[in-house]
């Protein structure tokens, strides 16, 4: 009896034993497919967190990139800014020695005026009021005063060649009359009556009028038509005063 059951115990305990082993089996291959698929995770993880990383470093060389291009333009800028400043020193500079240059000009001119012959006396002279006034105003700059200057120098460069007639008061022994004036240039200076009997010269040496001979009244007048267009140009023959030596 003992022999039987010896013998049935026996297998049991071999099932048993199998039955614990491929419990063990399978749990391992369970903790291999674990264990894989915690691998094949961190895998794409990693090449997740790889392409993250290639992105993310791209994107950093583009903005060195970026940075570098903006730090060479400020340092342009700033080149910029020195040279600009440099030439607003210069500028200033050129300011305060221009400003004496132009009352120079100005000055020149006066004498020029003065010492001329006097045609336009007192349009000359307001011109030269006017611009003496501009250069004393603060809220002109120094680009305006110095076109109105040079304005004021065209102009007078202008009376040398041009032909001009004009009425004007004749100052002679305290007897202004008004009389035509006749301006050749800078060359002569004449004036006639209104009524056409008398006629004068003006003599740059002795700063006085010459009266003109009664033969030269009549070219006088025709003179006068052709300066006002009231006549064609024609061969016209005055007296000139004698040129002063330099």
């Amino acid at each position: 009896m003992r022999i039987l059951l010896l013998g049935f115990f026996l297998p049991a305990l071999a099932l048993a034993q199998l039955d614990e082993a491929l419990k063990a089996q399978l749990e391992m291959q369970q903790q291999a497919a674990d264990i894989q698929r915690r691998i094949d995770a961190l895998d794409d993880d990693s090449r997740r967190l790889l392409e993250e990383y290639r992105t993310q470093a791209a994107a950093l060389d583009e903005l060195q990139t970026y940075i570098d291009q903006v730090e060479k333009l400020l340092a342009d800028q700033e080149q910029e800014i020195a040279a600009r400043q440099r030439q607003l020193a210069e500028l200033e500079t050129l300011k305060r020695s221009l400003f004496p240059f132009l009352l120079k000009m100005l000055s020149a001119l006066e004498q020029i005026v003065q010492a001329d012959t006097p045609f336009l006396p007192e349009e000359r002279k307001a011109r030269l009021a006017t611009l003496r006034e501009t250069m004393n105003r603060a809220d002109v700059n120094l680009a305006e005063k110095y076109r109105r200057l040079m304005e004021a120098y065209r102009i007078e460069a202008q009376y040398g060649h041009n032909l001009e007639t004009y009425e004007g008061p004749l100052p002679a022994d305290g007897d202004h009359r008004t009389v035509r004036f006749l301006r050749f240039g800078r060359v002569g200076l004449y004036y006639l009556t209104l009524d056409g009997h008398e006629g004068g010269v003006f003599d740059p040496k002795t700063k006085a009028w010459q009266k003109l001979e009664a033969e030269d009244l009549r070219p006088l007048e025709q003179a006068m038509r052709i300066a006002a267009k009231q006549a064609p140009p024609d061969l016209i023959t005055l007296p000139v005063p004698a040129p002063e030596a330099p």
